[in-house]
């Protein structure tokens, strides 16, 4: 009977030592398990809103950590984050939407506490200037939600080309008979017309010209009225006349030495003669500045104005007071008395331009 005790005190020894190995193993396992564990273990410390959060997690990700602590994204960003081994200490700055209006465009971006208005504006891509008008102003820091009002401003330097109209310039010139006029024709210019234009948010607002450089003259159409007097024929005094017979009023002649006013131009034959011994068929006495036509073609008592065609003479005032045997051989022609027989030699037989009066 003891030895049958004996055998089972060794065989429950043996059980217990058996046991107590496999303990001892456990625990060295474990001990092993929970080193390897927390050798792996990733320690966050966030600093937000004068708080301070501890996570512990095996992922090294901050946005894990930030999961973990139950803080959201979309209010709050990574300011900073320093590690040293498996610690990191993370920096949180609260974040808040900030509307900026621009023209009928509004755009969103999240701002963080005290950024200012310039960097917000930068953050959305405006570039600003000192024209732009911007509500609040640039420097102001904000702390939550807020409106800015952006006007974008610009000037742009520009140019273009005109024409420059040319006027119309009258001047006096005795050079020119009076009632004569003469015309130059005038000649555009062109000129460069220099703006600046006021731009707001895109739009043109307003367009001012800074200045104008003449690239090409104008030259003016000038108008010249003539102011010389005409010659004026009056009595047998002018000495360039052979006619002693005076008009009842002036007779106007042009530059060229013809009348200005006459009802018909003819040009004919004309022969010199002189005193006969006879009066004129219409009974007066022969004199220069009667001469002899062919009554059909010329009237008695036609006045006129006579010159030869090769400007050599000047009858001058003549009227129609004679006749002759040319009429039947030559109808159209007339003869012109002289008072010498020299004077009818020099005259010889021209032709002659005859300026009917009236």
């Amino acid at each position: 009977m003891l030895k049958k005790h004996k055998k089972t005190l060794k065989h429950v020894g043996t059980f217990i030592k058996k046991r107590i190995v496999a303990a001892v193993v456990l625990a060295a396992t474990l001990a092993i398990a929970i080193n390897l564990f927390y050798g792996q273990v990733n320690t966050f410390v966030i600093n937000y809103d004068g708080e301070t959060v501890t996570v512990k997690t095996l992922s090294a990700s901050v946005e894990t950590a930030l999961c973990c602590a139950g803080i959201s994204e979309d209010e709050y960003k990574v300011d900073s984050t320093e590690s040293v081994g498996r610690k990191t200490v993370v920096s949180l700055l609260r974040t808040f939407p900030v509307y900026i209006t621009n023209g009928d465009k509004t755009l969103t971006v999240d701002a963080c506490e005290n950024q200012s208005v310039g960097e917000l504006l930068g953050l959305a891509g405006f570039t600003v200037d000192e024209y732009d008008m911007i509500e609040p102003a640039l420097e102001s820091r904000l702390t939550d939600s807020a409106y800015i009002d952006y006007v974008n401003i610009d000037y742009v330097k520009g140019s273009y080309t005109q024409a420059i109209p040319y006027s119309v310039d009258t001047v006096y010139s005795a050079e020119l008979e009076s009632g004569k006029k003469a015309t130059k024709p005038g000649k555009e210019g062109l000129e460069q017309v220099n703006f600046t234009q006021k731009i707001v948010n895109g739009e043109i607002k307003e367009t001012k010209v800074s200045g104008k450089v003449t690239l090409l003259a104008a030259e003016n159409a000038v108008n010249t009225v003539g102011t010389r007097s005409l010659a004026v024929v009056t009595t047998n005094g002018n000495s360039a006349t052979i006619s002693e017979l005076s008009p009842s009023s002036p007779i106007e002649l042009d530059s060229a030495g013809n009348p200005v006013n006459y009802k018909q131009h003819i040009t004919v034959q004309a022969t010199a003669y002189t005193y006969t011994g006879h009066n004129c068929s219409t009974g007066v006495a022969p004199k220069p500045g009667y001469i002899a036509v062919n009554p059909r073609v010329i009237p008695y008592g036609t006045k006129m104005y006579i010159k030869s065609s090769d400007g050599r003479y000047i009858y001058g005032y003549a009227i129609a007071a004679d006749t002759g045997g040319f009429i039947y051989t030559h109808p159209t022609n007339v003869d012109l008395f002289f008072p010498t027989v020299v004077s009818m030699n020099n005259f010889g037989r021209r032709n002659v331009e005859i300026y009917i009066l009236g």
